[in-house]
């Protein structure tokens, strides 16, 4: 029997609420890529049509992140959820929403959280099968912000210092993130543009299908909430994308986010560390997880102490503290939700003002020709005068930072008179022309640069007149390392090998010395570059980033070994090194396999894992994932996006591969914020339930 409208009254450990949802108030127009447009009344009611949307698409990986935010991930998906309840509970997120979540969020936000859990769980008790973990259900608010805490903080550097204490590497923490291998945005402002108006590029790099995957969807109610734009599953608002006055997209920084430091044991004390010169107890606690194995439920306890510095990660190599923000802040989904409702400038930089995003660059573009730059995120306030090199192992409370940067001392450019502003993860110092850029500095600053970012000065700073909509989508899919830059540096060793001092590779090397150091799907000699990444970062034993940014130099012996390795893969496996980059590298979904274009760390970022070793063939699994351009104008909005793969994650579904044609292509769809184009084309319009 049909739906006609649901009341939400659930008992949570923080309030009992009641809510009406007037189903029939909720339009869900699909167009002919399956993308959902939700139209209603209210914010409340398009919450819940959102949550219905998405879980008709993709409810499977909602549930995993939410699932995860209730700390039992490892009953459904084994060690590896298990890692994930761990981080909850070592980082105390679970306690922290559950202690603050009445004081913290606004009752305005409550609402929409409240609608959001109750479209998720009138769709798992309409859709009994897909339920993952039955006894986890309902969905509460307690989970949504947990979820958003949690998986904002293993963005924000904590899960790559857990990764990188437990192998021992920490050096490697102040020089890039694992966890996020990049994103690229571009704002132009309408003055510096041939049209007269503002151009936005939203282009982030995750991980193409799974818990981190985008999702696109519109929103729009009648009490002003209107975006097309990208979330994550269990999102309940636009993430990055635009309504029909502005836009924004995020890049992840690398400002040193946290600290990281090495305790001294009393050797006649295990239980005790070193202080501001004393012995000082570590406080014992207990974690305990579930995890599923060979289709059992067994369940580990696990040490996880704390100190003055924060929670305490034993290992073989010694006690290490971590201490971030990032895992004390939970209101990060309210500001996004702000953000969505913003619908000029001024309101835009009140959302952004509260400071709530943990590590995310802000580029913003309008109507009126406004953009933005801001390198976002919560970075301790600490004194300079002291020596952050991690990890710390000075026991003073010196180290103990308890405040945080304040707005006015991070990188902002607000309408630079070089008109643009653009960011590939690069140090923030570089996000306009030379004579525009921030001038400053603050303890733990990101100074480092990247080919991406590299590349992306080149082609701003160096671009003579006004930018045209060719330009810019040229310079978008840009996808060559810069010639002058880090990358031959780096890589300086395997560009200029030898071939007589190596006669079994000879033609391998010949090879490589004939390319352009660009990654389009049809090179005949990238395919050749692309492998010898993989193999270097596979005997490196990290991401191909780390070999960017480490201070070692690729040497002479670790280029002649990959290189072997390059020309046996391919006579093995294609029988000639005259592979083009497309017939290795390809873009996959069930039986749907395009050539796809794009390298590690080029504007056009592809990253790839073996897919199958016979036919020599690597699966495109992150980079360039959602993308958005957009053109803002006085006559209103030019919106066009692409999703890599489509708007469903069922196999069966028409909209589970229908979009890869159009990336590989570096084509795009148009969007429009149209409502009576948009019921009038849809190829559905119906009601949840119905």
């Amino acid at each position: 029997m049909p739906l006609k409208s649901i009341t939400l009254l659930l008992l949570f450990p923080v309030a009992l609420f009641s809510q009406t949802i007037e189903l029939s108030n909720i339009k869900i127009a699909r167009d002919s890529y399956g993308v959902p447009h939700i139209f209603t009344k209210t914010d409340v009611e398009a919450a819940y049509g959102l949550a219905w949307a998405h879980s008709e698409d993709d409810f499977r990986h909602i549930q995993e992140n939410l699932i995860a935010a209730k700390g039992r991930l490892g009953e459904v998906l084994g060690k590896e959820g298990a890692i994930f309840d761990f981080g909850l509970q070592f980082l105390g997120i679970d306690t922290l929403v559950k202690n603050n979540y009445d004081k913290k969020i606004s009752p305005e936000f409550k609402k929409v959280i409240e609608a959001y859990c109750s479209g998720l769980n009138a769709y798992a008790a309409s859709h009994p099968k897909e339920v993952l973990l039955k006894n986890a259900l309902p969905f509460t608010p307690i989970d949504i912000i947990a979820g958003y805490t949690l998986t904002q903080s293993l963005m924000s550097g904590v899960g790559y210092a857990l990764k990188i204490i437990n192998e021992n590497r920490i050096e490697l923490f102040s020089k890039t993130n694992e966890t996020a291998t990049g994103s690229n945005a571009i704002a132009i402002s309408g003055r510096n543009t041939s049209d007269g108006k503002s151009y936005l590029a939203v282009n982030s790099h995750q991980p193409l299908e799974g818990r981190f995957a985008w999702y696109e969807a519109h929103i729009c109610s009648e009490e002003g909430w209107n975006m097309i734009g990208a979330l994550l599953p269990g999102g309940v608002s636009i993430i990055v994308g635009s309504s029909p006055d502005l836009g924004w997209a995020h890049t992840n920084n690398f400002n040193t986010w946290g600290d990281i430091y090495k305790l001294e044991i009393n050797p006649e004390n295990k239980n005790q560390y070193r202080y501001d010169g004393q012995w000082k107890d570590l406080i014992k606690r207990k974690i305990k997880l579930k995890a599923k194995v060979a289709g059992l439920k067994l369940g580990v306890n696990k040490s996880a102490p704390l100190c003055e510095f924060g929670p305490v990660l034993v290992t073989k190599h010694g006690l290490y503290a971590i201490r971030f923000p990032a895992y004390m802040d939970m209101r990060g989904s309210e500001q996004w939700w702000k953000m969505n409702k913003a619908r000029n400038f001024k309101e835009f930089e009140e959302a952004i003002k509260m400071e709530c995003l943990p590590s995310f660059n802000i580029i913003y573009a309008d109507k009126e020709n406004n953009i933005l730059f801001q390198c976002a995120g919560h970075y301790p306030n600490r004194d300079k005068s002291l020596n952050w090199k991690l990890p710390i192992r000075s026991g003073s409370s010196k180290h103990k930072w308890t405040s945080l940067l304040p707005w006015d001392c991070k990188p902002l450019l607000i309408n630079p008179d070089c008109g643009y502003v653009y960011n590939a993860n690069n140090t923030p110092l570089n996000a306009s022309g030379k004579e525009c850029n921030w001038v400053g500095n603050f303890a733990g600053l990101q100074l480092f640069d990247n080919n991406r970012g590299e590349r992306l000065s080149e082609l701003m700073n160096s671009h003579k007149g006004k930018f045209s909509w060719e330009d810019f989508k040229r310079i978008k899919f840009d996808k060559a390392y810069s010639d002058t830059g880090m990358y031959v540096k780096k890589f300086s060793k395997l560009l200029y090998l030898e071939p007589a001092k190596y006669p079994d590779i000879a033609d391998a090397i010949q090879k490589l010395k004939q390319w352009d150091l660009k990654g389009n799907k049809d090179n005949p000699n990238a395919a050749i570059a692309m492998l010898t990444h993989h193999n270097l970062a596979d005997e490196f034993k990290g991401p191909f980033t780390f070999l960017m940014v480490r201070d070692n130099l690729v040497s002479e012996d670790e280029a002649v070994r990959a290189m072997r390795k390059t020309k046996k893969f391919l006579l093995d496996t294609h029988h000639t090194l005259d592979v083009k980059l497309g017939d290795v590298q390809r873009h996959i979904r069930g039986r749907v396999s395009y050539p796809v274009s794009g390298l590690s760390e080029v504007l056009m970022a592809c990253d790839t894992k073996i897919f199958d070793k016979k036919k020599g063939i690597y699966r495109m699994t992150q980079g360039d994932s959602y993308i958005q351009l957009v053109k803002f104008g006085k006559d209103g909005i030019e919106l066009n996006t692409v999703n890599a793969y489509g708007a469903s994650a069922h196999p069966e579904s028409v909209h589970y591969t229908d979009q890869m044609e159009l990336y590989v292509n570096e084509k795009t769809k148009p969007m429009t914020f149209d409502k009576a184009k948009i019921l009038k084309d849809a190829v559905r319009v119906y009601s949840p339930g119905k």
